[in-house]
């Protein structure tokens, strides 16, 4: 999950108006468009919801393609790469500097469509519920995961603080701010 903080000060800010909207439609394109690159092939848009963007990765990868290692590493520089979109764009959104906040989980999910009309992908599970708590307790410019994900990504990423904080439905859990390892 990958949440702009402070999309409603700017939707306040400028009045509630239709130029907010395509700010964010211009924002979450410009996300989209990474998914074309060859590197991102394993990640998936699920949705958005808001001013969030949720991505998972390794759901559909062909056999013989990438390890499961190398699809969560890739989605964390899918989420590294958010960041620098969105700073390109808060070079060129005069008086304003949005701010994300991710979110990150792996692990089994279940998937599927929704209704009849407005089909809609999801995906859900227990490691969904982890991603989104990881995004709303997390910090503006920060990835955080639990550190339960270190054991798997410590080749990968850099460990940049821990703390614990208080996750609905499963009580303190230690958590780690995290980067891509050069």
């Amino acid at each position: 999950f990958a949440s702009i903080v402070n999309f409603n000060e700017y939707y306040q800010q400028r009045g509630e108006t239709e130029e907010s909207y395509r700010v964010l439609n211009r924002i979450v394109s410009k996300f989209d468009s990474l998914l074309d690159l060859p590197h991102f092939q394993s990640v998936e848009k699920i949705k958005t919801i808001g001013s969030t963007y949720m991505a998972a990765s390794g759901l559909n990868l062909p056999r013989g393609g990438q390890s499961s290692v190398d699809h969560l590493v890739t989605l964390i520089d899918f989420a590294i790469q958010l960041e620098e979109v969105l700073k390109t764009i808060n070079s060129q959104t005069v008086g304003f500097a949005f701010s994300l906040r991710v979110g990150f989980n792996y692990g089994s999910v279940t998937s599927g469509v929704v209704g009849r009309r407005k089909m809609l992908y999801d995906i859900w599970g227990d490691v969904v519920n982890v991603a989104s708590r990881m995004e709303t307790t997390g910090q503006k410019g920060r990835i955080q995961m639990p550190e339960q994900c270190l054991t798997l990504l410590s080749p990968y990423i850099v460990h940049l603080g821990s703390r614990t904080v208080q996750v609905k439905g499963k009580g303190d859990m230690r958590t780690l701010f995290i980067a891509r390892r050069s």
